[in-house]
């Protein structure tokens, strides 16, 4: 009798410790099994491990838990626990973070990472400000403009009808204000518009302009950077205190193999694609001599549009950037 009252209780313990367990809901928009999907299902065991099983987590990738949008509301409301941002959803929790996306602000990768690190303090305070918990920070490569012609200088740029995301309304006006022919047009629907003739110009990473085949209508590529994309993974605050304090270091510092992984892919990924877009067509212009320079002092006007009082991005967090960089140009 007490050896069944024995095992009785020790099944007892096991279910309960079983449904104890904490499952974190991530959502993604990485397709099922693509390196990134793998790198975040690795992720998964490796916080499993880390907490002997009191911390699982669950995947959601491609878009199953809706676009970025709708993830973040997901995790306001605690229908979703964490998700992978781009800078689209890092900018629409903390509209700060815009600043890694001013075009031509930050010059090269040296910069990049340099600003990153010192700003990173301030952004993720920011974000535990709106309930939210950044477990990093990644890169995703460089935007460049391709079109349907030629384009060496912003002159150029201006007689072109450019697509811009309709999720990105300031960015719109900012562009606007400089006098371009913006045409709102998500990414969806961008292929559609350069094949009626809508649009002609689109910016993009080089592997989307390769995976959705963008580049096939418009053949031209811009070399020179026009801007960063910064993204991360992020979870809500409520999610995060919910996981034992114990572990909270150890899970964050395992992200940082994610983060390597991350930025690796997408440098490889990036690569390919311009290599396959140059066998396929792609034609890589030569910008004249300072003609960075030129792109830089034309697209400064548009700061105004985005920098300021009631604006995305407040002075003083574009003041410090301006003034890390500054420091870091000096020092090289």
């Amino acid at each position: 009798m007490k050896k069944n009252i024995l095992i009785l209780l020790l099944l007892m313990l096991i279910g309960t410790t079983t449904l104890s367990a904490l499952t974190i809901k991530m959502g993604s928009l990485f397709p099922e099994g693509s390196a990134w999907d793998v790198t975040l299902k690795k992720m998964a065991r490796e916080w499993s491990d880390l907490t002997n099983g009191k911390v699982r987590m669950k995947i959601y990738p491609g878009g199953i838990a809706g676009e970025e949008s709708d993830m973040i509301r997901k995790m306001r409301i605690g229908q979703l626990d964490a998700a992978v941002l781009t800078n689209v959803g890092m900018t629409d929790i903390v509209t700060d973070s815009l600043i890694f996306s001013l075009p031509f602000l930050v010059q090269d990768e040296e910069e990049l990472d340099f600003v990153v690190k010192e700003l990173l303090p301030r952004f993720d305070d920011q974000f535990r400000e709106k309930g939210f918990e950044v477990l990093i920070w990644s890169k995703s490569g460089w935007i460049n403009f391709f079109s349907n012609s030629q384009i060496m200088t912003p002159e150029d740029l201006l007689k072109t009808r450019m697509a811009v995301s309709p999720n990105n309304p300031e960015m719109m006006e900012a562009f606007k204000a400089l006098g371009f022919k913006i045409i709102p047009l998500g990414m969806n629907d961008t292929l559609m518009g350069l094949q009626s003739g809508m649009i002609d110009t689109f910016y993009s990473i080089p592997m989307a302009a390769a995976a959705f085949q963008w580049f096939a209508l418009a053949p031209n590529l811009n070399p020179i950077d026009v801007t960063p994309v910064i993204g991360g993974i992020v979870i809500s605050e409520r999610a995060w205190q919910r996981i034992p304090d114990e572990y909270h270091a150890e899970l964050k510092a395992s992200m940082a193999s994610v983060q390597r992984e991350f930025v690796n892919e997408t440098d490889r990924l990036n690569q390919e694609a311009l290599r396959i877009m140059k066998d396929n067509g792609l034609q890589v212009m030569s910008p004249g001599e300072n003609m960075e320079e030129v792109w830089r002092s034309f697209f400064k006007d548009s700061y105004s549009a985005l920098v300021g009082e009631n604006k995305l991005i407040s002075e003083e967090t574009y003041n410090e950037m301006n003034q890390q960089l500054d420091s870091f140009r000096a020092n090289k």
